[in-house]
């Protein structure tokens, strides 16, 4: 009787312990902004919007004076710019990166796999 009592007691918190773990991604999604400038790095960023690198929507604007005027408070210095925004599945965005190095930003979206 106590042997059954230790296993049952042992899986019920093995199953404890895996239900609190959890991965890196787990619920989060990515908003990516992208500033340009001369350089057009749409087609490298494009790529990782899609379900399995939890990416839902990404916003490309092709100047520095676009972004200062849309968005002031990121302080931009210089494009190409990458910003990458975890949502909640709502308005919230928390920013997660802010790169002017691309091949950085596309690194942190490859970490992105569900």
């Amino acid at each position: 009787m106590k042997k059954i009592i230790l296993v049952m007691l042992a899986t019920i918190f093995s199953l404890f312990i895996l239900g609190c773990s959890s991965s890196q991604n787990d619920g989060a999604k990515y908003y990516v902004l992208v500033v340009e400038g001369e350089n057009n790095i749409s087609g490298t960023i494009a790529e990782f919007v899609n379900i399995e690198h939890l990416v839902v929507e990404m916003e490309y604007l092709t100047s520095l004076e676009q972004v200062q005027n849309k968005y002031p408070d990121y302080e931009i210095k210089k494009a190409p710019a990458v910003f990458i925004f975890e949502t909640g599945g709502g308005e919230f965005k928390k920013l997660k990166l802010k790169t002017y190095d691309v091949e950085k930003a596309i690194e942190f979206l490859r970490d992105t796999k569900n």
